[in-house]
């Protein structure tokens, strides 16, 4: 009896396929056994012909390290997906597999399949006829890695029931975890099994080929292929579990089962292997990995380790002692899933997901939010408006793929956007990330060229260059009557933005300040300061309050940095021109208590605190700030 393990077509062309690696390992030593990567072979033959073929050479080699050689290979690459759309009668071609519609049901699913007349199907049996010969007895086992390759394995598993009776046809994939999936045979496969659960896989190959699989887990590394992808070195994405435990809260209740990892010892043996074998970067991506768990495995992976991405949850994240070892380890992409916030609080939560945001990000990794696929309207607008207002912290962002067949309406929670920033105008164009073909790609483009610099990149709105966040600012320091009425607007918009001050006085005190200063990169302002004079009836307030007369001062303030630039060092720039320029004016800062980036800023720029009052019109704690050198008769507040 041979076995036959497919990776189908349909899937993504860039690292090696998980799914049917764990499959081939959990029945070692039940040979003969094929692992084929049908998909890998259907794009090679089928979607990467003619102009592709030379922009494939480009990912393969090292044109895929520039970012412009990169996005000019992916152009003609779409070009040529967009022109093998009519190749299936429903979705379209993408870099992670055949893009399916939501709702798409099975019986959709297998009368698509079943039309014989699109070149899937010929392709299928062409491949599939001289692998399994007439008459011969097989276990195919069809391994499912994204919902794309629902339909490539539907068509493959028709035909083997059609031509081939006396193959046994398995399907093995995730979508058997989602509501509504099939839990029994179809007229395209004789079993549905489940990759998080080895125990009926197992059961099954045995009882056909009357032998008994070996202790699973181990790595055949001579089946499966490392050549061929859309990629310069190859990238093995793989699943840490060995199989699933009953988990009860209590002894009444049933349990759930959950799945169990490999030992920390052996997942970070397994990449050891992966790197002696010439592997570049290992994606862990597809099963979350406890706090605990990633404890015991960062001591492990200690040393000169290859690339990694993981997957955690923002629920149970590690510390950040933890995310360091990791990195020193090889880590340099982690896949947060967003807690479930329908009947949370959102400000405790997204300050708690900041703050580990926040650690992993200084530790040099890379943040990568996957969105929840539906969710309360609350949560879901405070999710969105946290991920679209932090891209210093949540550098790249996705939404779960769902698998056809699910019976319930599937609701999107939308586009994450900084609500703040909608009055202002966009950047143009849009981050790198998002043209990057997938986490493969990501993780050696991390992995060469930093986090810092490829969270930096932006591509242009003709989507064939890339600039670099802060590489060409244009500052200016000006007085209000030099500078146009609409870059005016322009930066009051900004500094609206960010949520510091109140719009009654804004745009009067920016026409009479002494000086305006902001920056601008790609014809958009990206920065603010101001020189601005204080008002008679705010002077009194601030007396009355802090006790301080500050009549002959100027208040530098209205400091506002886009998102994007956080940490590019412009408002360290802003604040130090707006200084020199202050032709011995007496300044002073006055900021809320609660503003800690602020007061960082102030700190950085030889600036002390010598007064904290509470403002009742804010309703809070204001803190007074003047530069280190003058009027020292004031102290400072301790």
């Amino acid at each position: 009896m041979h076995i036959l393990v497919v990776n189908p077509p349909l899937g993504g062309p860039a690292a090696t396929p998980c799914a049917a690696l764990r499959v081939a390992s959990l029945l070692s030593g039940m040979e003969p056994l094929a692992v084929w990567d049908a998909n890998l072979d259907f794009w090679n033959q089928r979607l990467l012909t003619g102009a592709a073929t030379q922009a494939a050479g480009v990912w393969r080699g090292a044109g895929f390290y520039d970012p412009a050689s990169y996005l000019s290979a992916r152009q003609a690459l779409e070009e040529r997906l967009a022109q093998a759309r009519p190749e299936t009668a429903q979705g379209a071609y993408g870099f992670a597999g055949l893009r399916l519609p939501v709702m798409l049901t099975l019986e959709s699913l297998l009368t698509q399949a079943a039309d014989e007349s699109h070149p899937l199907s010929a392709w299928a049996a062409d491949n599939l006829s001289h692998r399994l010969p007439e008459g011969q007895k097989a276990l195919v086992l069809l391994c499912l890695e994204v919902p794309g390759q629902c339909l490539g394995a539907a068509v493959m598993g028709l035909w083997l029931k059609k031509h081939r009776p006396k193959a046994v046809v398995a399907l093995v994939g995730d979508c058997l975890e989602q509501a509504g999936a099939p839990s029994g045979p179809s007229p395209a496969w004789d079993h549905a099994l489940s990759p998080m659960d080895p125990g009926p896989l197992r059961e099954l190959a045995s009882s056909i080929t009357g032998r008994i699989p070996g202790s699973g887990c181990s790595l055949e590394w001579s089946s499966i292929s490392l050549q061929g992808f859309l990629i310069p070195a190859p990238v093995m994405s793989l699943r840490p579990v060995v199989g699933m435990d009953l988990v009860r809260e209590d002894p009444r209740d049933p349990g759930l089962a959950a799945p169990r990892l490999l030992e920390a010892p052996r997942l970070a043996g397994l990449v050891g292997q992966m790197a002696e074998r010439g592997v570049a970067g290992v994606l862990l991506t597809s099963q979350e990995m406890p706090s605990a768990y990633l404890e015991q495995l960062a001591p492990e992976l200690e040393g000169d380790r290859i690339p990694l991405a993981l997957a955690a949850s923002l629920e149970d994240p590690p510390s950040a002692q933890t995310l360091a070892a990791l990195a020193r380890g090889g880590l340099r992409l982690i896949h947060w899933s967003s807690p479930s916030g329908a009947v949370l609080e959102s400000g405790p939560l997204l300050a708690a997901m900041n703050k580990t945001l926040v650690s992993a990000s200084r530790t040099g990794l890379w943040n990568h939010l996957t969105l929840p696929m539906e969710g309360s309207d609350s949560w879901a607008q405070a999710l969105l408006d946290f991920t679209g207002s932090n891209p210093q912290v949540v550098h790249s962002w996705s939404r779960p793929t769902p698998w056809p067949w699910s019976p319930r309406p599937i609701s999107y929670i939308g586009e994450p956007r900084a609500e703040a920033y909608r009055q202002v105008a966009p950047l143009p164009g849009g981050p790198l990330w998002r043209k990057l073909a997938g986490p493969a790609h990501l993780l050696l483009y991390l992995e060469r060229h930093g986090c810092d610099t490829v969270r930096h990149w932006r591509v242009r709105p003709e989507g064939d260059s890339v600039y670099r966040l802060g590489e060409k600012l244009n500052y200016v320091f000006a007085e209000p009557k030099d500078i146009a009425p609409g870059v005016l607007e322009e930066v009051a918009l900004l500094v609206l933005a960010a949520g510091k001050v109140k719009p009654g006085w804004l745009r009067h005190n920016l026409a009479h300040a002494y000086l305006v200063a902001y920056t601008s990169e790609e014809g958009v302002i990206v920065g603010t300061d101001t020189l601005k004079r204080l008002r008679p009836e705010y002077l009194e307030h601030i007396k009355d309050q802090s006790g301080l007369d500050l009549t002959g001062y100027t208040e530098r303030g209205y400091v506002s940095i886009r998102p994007e630039y956080r940490g590019t060092g412009i408002g360290n720039a802003l604040v130090q021109g707006v200084i020199a320029r202050a032709q011995g004016r007496k300044m002073v800062i006055i900021t809320g208590s609660d503003n800690l980036a602020g007061q960082k800023l102030l700190a950085r720029n030889n600036s002390r605190r010598v007064k904290t009052y509470f403002s009742k019109r804010l309703n809070k704690p204001m803190q007074i700030w003047m530069p280190q050198d003058q009027d020292p008769e004031l102290g400072e507040e301790k």
